[in-house]
């Protein structure tokens, strides 16, 4: 549907274009290839050239880069036997969030326990794997694990509220604390999170 109206506009555009150079030719044929001569000197052509090789790369490295992008659920044997969690049968891409280096994958409701995950994507395959927990019994808290792909290992992250709403500088100011706190946690804390 977008190249349509892409295509649709760039007609709309070219029409009057090529019924003007079609009125000028009636007018005066012997004038108009002179002209037309002069704009295609080998200058315009090189340009002309550099534009359409510019642009196939822009189209070629947006379509074909990352090189291995197939990190769906035909991927979850090989999570099962790197101990990275699966993507369910019910989960959706997000079509608005996901990006050329970046998938993301959402658990349809209820969204308890695992429902997300993030993709990463380096030129060549799949950097990190993001997966995200919420627990309904610990409300505002967060838990995600992050393996990576280049040295297989995980990291264990939580993020709660901040009971503390300021605290006092040491030249007697008042900070305003963050509404959350990050904090790398151990894969026991992170298990005992998803598994309560």
């Amino acid at each position: 549907m977008d190249n349509l109206i892409f295509y649709s506009l760039g007609f709309l555009i070219l029409l009057p274009i090529l019924i003007g150079y079609y009125v000028d030719y009636k007018n005066d044929p012997k004038e108009f290839k002179l002209s037309l001569k002069s704009l295609l000197n080998k200058r315009s052509l090189k340009a002309l050239l550099f534009l359409i090789i510019y642009f196939s790369l822009i189209k070629i490295y947006e379509h074909t880069i990352p090189l291995n992008k197939n990190n769906g659920i035909e991927f979850n044997s090989t999570r099962e036997k790197l101990g990275i969690p699966k993507i369910g049968e019910n989960w959706k891409i997000g079509k608005t969030e996901s990006r050329q280096f970046k998938t993301y994958w959402w658990k349809t409701e209820p969204r308890n326990g695992h429902f997300k995950k993030v993709i990463e994507y380096g030129i060549l395959k799949a950097k990190t794997e993001t997966d995200f927990y919420q627990n309904k019994r610990q409300v505002g808290t967060f838990a995600w694990s992050v393996f990576n792909f280049e040295n297989n290992t995980f990291e264990y992250f939580l993020e709660k509220p901040n009971n503390k709403i300021y605290s006092v500088t040491e030249k007697g100011n008042l900070k305003y604390e963050k509404p959350t706190i990050e904090m790398r946690i151990s894969k026991t804390e992170f298990e005992k999170y998803i598994t309560e």
